[in-house]
């Protein structure tokens, strides 16, 4: 009997044993899902709205922001934010799931704007902020082309029906080594830059400029083409300001090429950062086919192809007359090339605004 209740306590204990372990073991494997939406990136600069607004009238739109780094996670709608600046509209973050990766976020902007300029939105999600930066029409007056929008580094933008005027700080979106070291956007580079040459750093910074570009609504070729200046010739989407091929009066780039950084740019000793030539970070966002800008005259520039290769039939002034994604029924635009003038340099096709900073 006694042997009995002995194997009886043991097969007992054994079970304990075995449920103690299984249940350790569930404990162990047990992974915890994250249910908070996160982002490591939001793109305000790159935002898109689905119409325009006008001053005094009421508008709803939605506006749609590119992220990345997304963790698959559904978000509620958000709360209202009140725009400043331009007062009287808001934007709500509509509800959604984010993508693994990259997607979009919707917005809906509401309101009515009580003057022309540009109203701000703070922006923030999933770990991340931005400001979201609508342009508002005066009154009455003519609707700003939608394809200005792309100007996505512009701090406003606004028209007149005769002029578009643009504002921008000039400061590049992209890393680079003319950043102070604690800047974000500071990185550190050398090697190879642009045209195989190897990186030498010039002495100067990177600082916030204001700069206020004026260029022809509706831009026409002149009868006389007037020559680039130097400093400001035109505007990237970005802001950051286009300069022609010299490095001084009639001094080639030769000897500054070497100072371009990791974005194919570098700034003077006025701290003005600008591009030469190809703005690489642009044409690798973008795609080398799309808009990068526009010159003083109005005429937009274009990079480096057109119809899935190298743009051809140039003129003196590196430009043609045809059909773009953004003109479809033609315009005059400029391209942008591996040799000088890289830009233009040569002369504005049109007769140039004004640039003040």
């Amino acid at each position: 009997m006694r042997t009995t209740h002995l194997k009886f306590a043991m097969m007992l204990a054994a079970l304990f044993t075995i449920a103690a372990c299984s249940k350790k073991d569930d404990t162990a494997t047990t992974t915890t899902t994250s249910t908070t939406a996160t982002i490591t990136a939001l793109a305000c600069g790159s935002a898109s709205f689905s119409s325009s607004a006008t001053m005094n009238s009421a508008y709803i739109a939605t506006a749609t922001i590119a992220y990345s780094g997304g963790n698959a996670v559904a978000y509620a709608a958000g709360t209202a934010i009140s725009s400043t600046g331009v007062t009287g509209l808001t934007a709500t973050l509509q509800a959604g799931t984010l993508l693994s990766g990259t997607g979009n976020l919707s917005y809906s902007v509401q309101g009515t704007p009580t003057t022309s300029g540009t109203a701000s939105f703070a922006i923030s999600f999933g770990g991340q902020s931005c400001t979201l930066a609508l342009t508002v029409n005066a009154a009455g007056g003519v609707t700003l082309p939608s394809v200005y929008s792309k100007i996505y580094g512009a701090t406003s933008i606004t028209t007149d029906g005769t002029w578009v005027t643009i504002k921008s700080t000039g400061l590049p979106d992209h890393k680079s080594v003319y950043y102070a070291t604690t800047n974000p956007l500071y990185e550190a580079f050398s090697g190879t830059t642009y045209g195989g040459n190897t990186f030498s750093k010039n002495p100067n910074s990177i600082a916030a400029q204001t700069y206020t570009f004026k260029i022809p609504l509706n831009p026409v070729a002149a009868s006389t083409h007037a020559s680039t200046p130097l400093g400001p010739m035109g505007v990237s989407l970005n802001g950051v300001p286009f300069y022609n091929q010299y490095a001084g009066p009639s001094q080639p780039l030769t000897g500054e090429i070497v100072s371009f950084d990791q974005g194919w740019a570098h700034p003077d000793p006025g701290s003005h950062y600008h591009y030469h030539v190809e703005p690489k970070f642009l044409t690798a966002a973008k795609g080398s086919n799309a808009l990068m800008g526009f010159l003083l005259d109005g005429f937009p520039v274009y990079g480096p192809i057109e119809n899935g290769a190298t743009a051809t039939g140039l003129d003196a002034y590196n430009g043609h007359t045809g059909v773009t994604a953004d003109y479809p029924g033609g315009i005059y635009h400029y391209h942008i090339t591996a040799a000088a003038p890289y830009i233009n340099g040569n002369g504005f096709w049109g007769t140039p605004g004004t640039v003040t900073y």
